[in-house]
């Protein structure tokens, strides 16, 4: 699901919700009732979503303000949210995994129409999934992409991170994690591009991630290469070298 395609989203999440909605008709109570509204309604907006991307696909450019594709996008992922929610109180853990990836192909959707990601701690949680099981290095090196597309695509209110005393924000943890995962893909030219990142995105953040990732260094086997690049910027020279 990490390429899924915008136009095989409905599919994919009739599949993911099918047996949450025969749970749901199950128990019949208002809880039910409104958990079964939210699947409706994220139906109708996927079937929006999706229309929206075949006009562009089709060079035909839809008629829709950057303003509304933010807020079709960012209703997207706080239903995705809502109905995993519902999943997880009734034990159907992959499912509510599943639910959690369908975001990033809303957020590819948001870059590629001009609207911007405000909805980002389900989108971490997607990311974060994969990260703990992805292992093949060109693999990683495309969640790498990916994790940088959706911080491209983030609002700048959040981008200006105003909470940086909580260690728990989102836009902390999603930097993080692409500083794991770029480490990782044992490629040193993708490492040096990614921290750099770090310290423009998180820099009260970024220096300890390069001291406890030089920790790393020692106890795992990294090749020279990657242990070179920690070292430069564990020793306070990032951004092309310059002490920062």
């Amino acid at each position: 699901m990490l390429n899924l395609d915008i136009n095989d989203l409905s599919s994919e999440y009739e599949v993911i919700v099918e047996a949450l909605i025969l749970s749901l008709k199950s128990s019949a109570t208002p809880e039910s009732d409104q958990v079964l509204k939210m699947i409706e309604a994220l139906r109708q907006n996927i079937q929006i979503i999706s229309r929206l991307s075949s006009g562009v696909d089709n060079k035909n450019k839809p008629d829709i303000e950057d303003d509304e594709v933010t807020k079709t996008g960012n209703y997207a992922l706080n239903l995705l949210d809502e109905i995993s929610v519902s999943c997880a109180s009734r034990g159907m853990q992959d499912q509510m995994l599943a639910l959690h990836r369908l975001s990033l192909p809303i957020v590819y959707w948001l870059k590629s129409h001009n609207g911007k990601l405000i909805k980002l701690d389900i989108v971490v949680n997607a990311i974060a999934s994969y990260a703990n099981t992805i292992k093949d290095n060109k693999q990683l090196e495309v969640l790498c992409a990916v994790i940088e597309n959706t911080i491209d695509v983030t609002d700048e209110s959040i981008k200006k991170d105003v909470e940086a005393t909580n260690p728990m924000r989102p836009w902390r943890i999603l930097n993080l994690n692409w500083g794991i995962v770029a480490t990782r893909t044992h490629n040193p030219q993708i490492m040096q591009h990614v921290f750099d990142q770090l310290i423009k995105n998180i820099p009260d953040d970024s220096q300890q991630f390069f001291n406890e990732g030089m920790q790393q260094m020692d106890l795992v086997a990294y090749p020279d290469a990657v242990r070179e690049i920690m070292q430069k910027y564990a020793g306070g020279f990032g951004v092309h070298g310059v002490r920062h």
